[in-house]
């Protein structure tokens, strides 16, 4: 088995996620976007990197020589293959050129002609072609003699699902409610307690071995409970009758568990989503249930942060993100203190959407302008001194750690950070130590990141020593100025943190730096240095990053790269809409009328995620996904033909 890395890169939004163009500074680019990426390559060997769809500065992935050659191949020494994303292939000869060596899904007549014809005229070079022919080669010898069939213990696999899942999962709060005693009477709330989100909408969707909802595993352990609905997973609005029922069997229990958090309808991929807020009805039944006076265990599902306007109003929230096929049992587990929850958030949780900085701007045109920079997340509400639900790295636990005993030792390439750890409660748990670096600020910095972390497991009363190990190359920022990394003269300072806002022990070390003339100008640094948000216009992010923000196409006339809605902007353009979306809508009543239960929703969620695709896709993107089905030739067709122009559109197809 070998991995494919994706989507490489900067591919941070859905809707305009076919022909958005990411335009970001070369300093982001190289200390945010493309950090990920390097480590992985450099640490991981993965056999093969897929491309991203959408443009970086103004040049699509598939297309970008810089990125796919010049950074992957030459800095990183990348050896595997290079595949675009399924249909991301727009110039195939460009794209070769570049270092993308293999379009998926393929089977596309215009790319073999376009290659071909490439070498015969000149613009595509033999050496070029033989490069690409060489990785797939060696990617292909690398798993020909595999033999296939191997045995598989599918238990002991999904014993270890559940393990993850316990430890991914994350207490966000508990005011000792939590671990609950299976003696208890409880009264379990909200379809997913029966329709547990485990997985990803889309193409993420898999057939599990076996699936554990929370229903199933309580069933298992006789927990004894009483179940109401309260809300419809495959709605949104509120269910009167649902909320009523509720809160009249609420009166005869001390403790209620609802099970709620991001439904498909609401966070999938191919769209963005429309707000951080969790479905209208689940927000009903909680507020309803609150003011019942009952003790509430808010239990989660979902697959990325949600404002939580009930948290100062409930006792527990465990957030189990998406917790895979075992996900009921760990669930389980977990509330009944059978394992103490141990993982940490890995992204900031606002209170508010308003929050996030540029949050007005994001994913509303093909242009995604990244004009926060480096401050993004963490970085930015520590630097700013923002307000937030939950920070980066938080997480709650059943017992209690103590930190001693710091010590920095200093290599030639690394310093190496190591602690003691406690276990002071009661319960078996693990900790995760976060090692976070504060940089001098000559050039501007977020006033710490994160550069290291450990994963320790103690049993009650015992402890470990943790060591974290920092590369001194990690220290460096991107000189935009001399297009190098650049290391800054000064005291950082070590923080041992277990989460980014609380530091358990800190070292200052003093770091000689090399020679680099400043990037910014003394206005640019300042507004940035001090995360000014509100002056950050135009100007000023193309004085900062030397880009200048392209001009967003015009809808009209329809273009190969436009977005399939702009379809609409025209008589015939909305017909031929229609009538590529009524496969969706076709699917849609097929599965409504179907008997109710998980195929037919299942049908109901593939529906709407075909809509979301075509809806979002462009029309290239469209035929280079669909093969014989929709060839080049039909794509020029709905051009020619949307933009009036008839008799050219039929000579077409």
């Amino acid at each position: 088995v070998g991995v494919s890395v994706k989507h490489f890169a900067l591919n941070n939004a859905e809707n305009f996620r076919f022909m958005g163009d990411s335009v970001c500074d070369m300093r982001a680019i190289r200390e945010i976007y493309l950090k990920v990426f390097e480590i992985i390559v450099k640490e991981s060997k993965p056999h093969t990197m897929m491309c991203a769809y959408n443009k970086i500065n103004g040049e699509y992935c598939c297309e970008n020589k810089w990125l796919l050659t010049d950074v992957l191949r030459n800095e990183w020494g990348f050896d595997g293959a290079v595949m675009s994303d399924w249909g991301a292939t727009h110039d195939r000869v460009k794209g070769v050129a570049s270092g993308l060596d293999l379009e998926m899904p393929g089977d596309t007549d215009i790319c073999r002609k376009w290659i071909v014809d490439g070498v015969k005229n000149g613009t595509l070079t033999m050496e070029d072609l033989d490069k690409a022919v060489e990785n797939i080669l060696r990617l292909v010898q690398r798993y020909e003699n595999n033999t296939k069939g191997v045995e598989v213990n599918w238990k002991a696999h999904n014993a270890i699902a559940t393990e993850i899942a316990e430890d991914c999962a994350v207490l966000l709060k508990n005011d000792g409610i939590l671990p609950l005693d299976k003696s208890e009477k409880l009264l379990v709330v909200g379809d997913l307690f029966d329709r547990m989100r485990y997985q990803g909408a889309g193409s993420s969707m898999i057939n599990p071995t076996f699936l554990t909802t929370p229903k199933t595993a309580f069933d298992r352990q006789k927990v004894d409970y009483k179940f109401c609905r309260g809300y419809a997973e495959n709605e949104l609005a509120p269910d009167e009758k649902l909320i009523k029922e509720t809160v009249a069997y609420a009166k005869d229990y001390d403790k209620v568990l609802v099970f709620a958090g991001l439904t498909d309808y609401v966070e999938s991929e191919g769209c963005d989503r429309e707000n951080m807020r969790l479905p209208e009805n689940q927000l009903a039944v909680i507020d309803a249930l609150i003011k019942s006076g009952k003790k509430l265990t808010v239990v989660l599902y979902g697959g990325s942060p949600m404002e939580l306007p009930f948290e100062n109003k409930v006792s527990a929230i465990l957030n189990m993100y998406l917790p895979g096929q075992s996900g009921g049992t760990a669930t389980y587990n977990l509330l009944f203190g059978v394992k103490s929850p141990c993982g940490k958030l890995a992204e900031t949780w606002v209170k508010d959407y308003a929050d996030v900085p540029f949050a007005s701007d994001f994913s509303k045109t093909v242009n995604e302008v990244y004009k926060e920079s480096v401050f993004v997340g963490y970085r930015y509400y520590l630097t700013a001194n923002k307000e937030v639900r939950y920070p980066f790295g938080y997480g709650l636990s059943y017992t209690t750690f103590d930190y001693w005993d710091m010590q920095v030792e200093e290599n030639d390439a690394d310093y190496k950070v190591s602690c003691e750890i406690v276990n002071n409660g009661k319960y078996d748990g693990a900790e995760i130590v976060q090692l976070y670096v504060k940089a001098p600020q000559g050039v501007y910095k977020p006033v710490k990141e994160l550069k290291g972390f450990a994963k320790v497991y103690l049993k009650a009363g015992e402890s470990k020593r943790v060591e974290i190990t920092v590369k001194k190359d990690n220290l460096r920022y991107w000189n935009v100025k001399e297009n190098r990394w650049a290391t800054e003269s000064g005291e950082y300072e070590l923080q041992l943190c277990s989460d980014c806002q609380t530091v358990k022990l800190s070292q200052t070390v003093t770091v000689e730096g090399d020679r680099a003339i400043l990037p910014y100008s003394d206005s640019v640094n300042a507004i940035y240095g001090n995360v000014q948000f509100d002056k950050i216009t135009d100007s000023v992010f193309e004085e900062m990053s030397g880009i200048k923000i392209p001009v967003i196409p015009k809808k009209k006339p329809i273009r190969l790269e436009s977005r399939f809605t702009d379809m609409r902007q025209t008589l015939m353009g909305k017909i031929l809409y229609s009538a590529v979306l009524s496969v969706a809508k076709k699917d849609m009543k097929k599965a409504k009328k179907l008997p109710k239960g998980a195929e037919r929703d299942n049908k109901i969620k593939g529906a709407m995620f075909l809509k979301r695709i075509l809806e979002s896709n462009s029309i290239i993107t469209m035929s280079m996904s669909a093969g014989t089905n929709c060839p080049y030739n039909f794509a020029q067709g709905f051009v020619n033909m949307a933009n009036g122009h008839l008799f050219k559109g039929i000579k077409c197809f």
